[in-house]
C-alpha cells in the first residue's frame, strides 16, 4: 500500500509538473510579446522627444500600475481561482493596448495617450504576476521550487532574448504599432493556454473569501512584518531594483550614441542569452543547499559587470560584459524568491508577493525619476563639457554623447556589488536558510490570528 501511494504521488507530482511547464509556455509567449511592446515604445518615445527622462515617463506609466496594485492582486490570488486571475489579466492588460495603437497611428502622436494605454494594460498585469507565483505552491512540491524559478525565469527572458532582435528588425521595414499588434495577439493566445490547464485543476479554497478586503491586506502585511529576515530581504531586494533601474533605463541611449535600432537589438539579445543560461544552470539543479550564497554572489556578479558596461565603448565589450552580468541576474531573484517563499504559509503568498513586489519593485520606479533627472540634467551635459572633471572621468570611459549615461551605469553597478557583499554578512538573511523547503508544511488555510 505504501508503495503504491509512493507512485501516486509521483505520478501526481509529474501531471502537476507538466500542467505547470504548459503554463510556462504561456508566460513564454506572452513575454515575448510584451518585449516587443517595450523595445519599440521605448525607442518610439526616445527619437520622439530626444529625452532620457521622457523615456523614463514612459517606463513608469508601464511599471507603476501594476506595482501599486500588486497587494490588491495578491489578495484576489488567494480568494479566487488563481488561474482566472491570470486569464482575465492576460485579456484586458491585452485589450488596453488599443489606446496606445491609436496614439501611434494618430497624425499627431500623444506622449500622454500612449502612457495611458500603457498604464491601463499594467493595471490589469497586476492580476497575473502575484496569482501565477502563488500557482507555484498550488502545483508543486517544496523541493521543486528552485527549478519552478529557473523556468519562469526563462520564461520571462523571452522579452529580453527574442523580442529585441525581432524588433529591431522588424523596425526596418515596418513601425512600431506592427509590433503592439503582435504583442495583443500573444495576450489572447496566452489566454487560451491557461484557459486549457484551468479545466484539469481544482481551485484551492482558503479561509479567507470571508474576510474583508482591506483586513486580507493587512494579514499579508502581518506575515512579512513578522520575521526579521524576510524584512531585511526586501530592503535588500529594493535596494537592488534601484542600481539595476539605472542599466534598465539608460542602456538603450547609451547604445544609440554609438549604434542603430538594428545593432541595439541585436546586442539585446546577445547579452539576454546570459539570463538563459543562469536559468537553465539553476533549472538543472534540483536542490540547491545555500540560497543565500546563490544571492549574494548573483548580486555582486551582476554588479560587477554592470558597472563594466559603463566603462566600455566597444559593442563587443559591452555585449560581453553584459552577457555574463545577465548570468548572474537568475540567482538574484531564484535566491531571494525561495528564501522568502520557504518562511511564509501557503494560504498568504499571494497577499505577501503582492506586497512584496510593491515594495522591492519601486525601486525601479525611484531610479527611472532619478536616472532621467541626473542624465538630461546633469551627468550627459558633464560628459560633454571641457571640465577638469569631465576630462579626467573621460579619459576612462570616454566623452561625448551617452558617456554621462555610461557613468551613472557605473554607479549604480558598483552598489549592487556592495549589496551582495552585504547580504552574505546579515545573520537576519542567513536564518531564513535555516527552514528548508523540504521541512515546510503548507495549510489550506490560515493559522488563528494572522
Amino acid at each position: 500500500m505504501r508503495q503504491q501511494k509512493i507512485v501516486k504521488d509521483a505520478a501526481e507530482q509529474n501531471t502537476a509538473m507538466k500542467k505547470f511547464m504548459i503554463l510556462v509556455a504561456g508566460s513564454f509567449i506572452s513575454s515575448i510579446g510584451s518585449g516587443l511592446t517595450d523595445f519599440g515604445l521605448a525607442i518610439y518615445i526616445l527619437n520622439l522627444t530626444g529625452s532620457v527622462g521622457a523615456t523614463g515617463i514612459f517606463a513608469i506609466c508601464a511599471f507603476l500600475p501594476a506595482i501599486l496594485l500588486a497587494p490588491a492582486g495578491g489578495v484576489l490570488a488567494d480568494r479566487y481561482d488563481r488561474r482566472l486571475m491570470m486569464i482575465l489579466g492576460e485579456l484586458f492588460s491585452g485589450l488596453a493596448l488599443l489606446i496606445s495603437l491609436a496614439a501611434i497611428m494618430s497624425p499627431n502622436p500623444s506622449l500622454v495617450v500612449i502612457c495611458i494605454g500603457v498604464g491601463i494594460s499594467s493595471v490589469f498585469s497586476a492580476l497575473t504576476e502575484p496569482a501565477f507565483k502563488a500557482t507555484i505552491t498550488d502545483l508543486l512540491s517544496a523541493e521543486d521550487y528552485a527549478r519552478a524559478g529557473g523556468m519562469v525565469q526563462l520564461a520571462g527572458s523571452a522579452k529580453l532574448l527574442i523580442s529585441p532582435v525581432i524588433a529591431g528588425l522588424m523596425l526596418q521595414v515596418t513601425t512600431v504599432g506592427t509590433l503592439i499588434m503582435l504583442d495583443m495577439a500573444t495576450f489572447f493566445t496566452t489566454v487560451l493556454i491557461i484557459a486549457y490547464v484551468r479545466k484539469g485543476l481544482i481551485s484551492k479554497k482558503n479561509a479567507v473569501t470571508g474576510t474583508r478586503f482591506r483586513s486580507e491586506i493587512s494579514e499579508g502585511i502581518i506575515a512579512i512584518r513578522g520575521k526579521r529576515g524576510i524584512m531585511t530581504m526586501i530592503i535588500m531586494m529594493t535596494i537592488a531594483t534601484f542600481c539595476l533601474g539605472f542599466v534598465q533605463l539608460l542602456s538603450k541611449p547609451l547604445v544609440l550614441a554609438i549604434a542603430g535600432e538594428r545593432e541595439l537589438g541585436i546586442l539585446t539579445t546577445i547579452i539576454a542569452m546570459g539570463m538563459m543560461v543562469g536559468s537553465i544552470g539553476i533549472s538543472i539543479i534540483k536542490q540547491p543547499k545555500y540560497y543565500v550564497g546563490m544571492l549574494s554572489i548573483g548580486l555582486f556578479g551582476c554588479g560587477v559587470f554592470m558597472a563594466l558596461i559603463g566603462v566600455s565603448e566597444n559593442l563587443v565589450l559591452i555585449a560581453g560584459f553584459g552577457f555574463m552580468m545577465f548570468v548572474f541576474m537568475p540567482a538574484i531573484q531564484i535566491g531571494a524568491e525561495v528564501l522568502i517563499r520557504t518562511n511564509l504559509d501557503n494560504c498568504v503568498q499571494g497577499r505577501a508577493f503582492g506586497l512584496i513586489s510593491l515594495i522591492t519593485q519601486m525601486g525601479y520606479i525611484l531610479a527611472f525619476i532619478a536616472a532621467g533627472i541626473l542624465a538630461d540634467m546633469i551627468f550627459e551635459p558633464l560628459m560633454q563639457g571641457n571640465t577638469e572633471l569631465a576630462i579626467s572621468i573621460g579619459t576612462v570611459i570616454g566623452y561625448g554623447a551617452g558617456r554621462g549615461n555610461a557613468l551613472l551605469i557605473i554607479i549604480g553597478g558598483i552598489g549592487l556589488a556592495v549589496v551582495g557583499i552585504i547580504a552574505s554578512r546579515l545573520k537576519s538573511v542567513r536564518t531564513l536558510e535555516e527552514k528548508k523547503a523540504a521541512d515546510i508544511t503548507f495549510t489550506e488555510s490560515c493559522p488563528k490570528g494572522l
